[in-house]
């Protein structure tokens, strides 16, 4: 049997750890990022509304061979949710390739500006 000292088990145990991190730092596909915001339809369209002031629009589609809209037809819009997707442009419209759509929370809206409407509405904020 092998005996570590004190600092040879905190090294070991690090270098675990760094060996360990890569793979489960990696949660979404290659070249694909995380675009927060709220979900609308838009005529028979799906469309990102980021959570940010500036509130940037993107046209929703599936990524080539992905399914990820088929099932956000069904859903009640608009929702909150967390697209993972590729950006591209295409004749001057900002669009996200989608690859899956995580943490959907429909009824739910991330602008301030809704959340102050319902207020005076006398809604409750989402």
């Amino acid at each position: 049997m092998v005996r570590l000292r004190h600092h040879g088990r905190a090294s070991l145990c690090l270098a675990l750890i760094a060996l360990a991190m890569p793979a489960a730092a990696q949660t979404e596909p290659a070249g694909a990022d995380i675009y927060i915001g709220t979900l609308e339809r838009d005529g028979h369209a799906i469309v990102l509304r980021r959570c940010d002031l500036v509130e940037n629009r993107y046209l929703l589609e599936d990524a080539p061979g992905g399914q990820a809209l088929a099932a956000m037809r069904k859903v009640s819009l608009p929702a909150y949710g967390e697209v993972v997707a590729r950006y591209v442009e295409r004749d001057g419209q900002s669009i996200l390739l989608v690859e899956s759509i995580e943490r959907l929370t429909p009824g739910k809206d991330c602008h301030l500006g809704r959340a102050l409407e319902d207020i005076g509405r006398g809604e409750d904020a989402r």
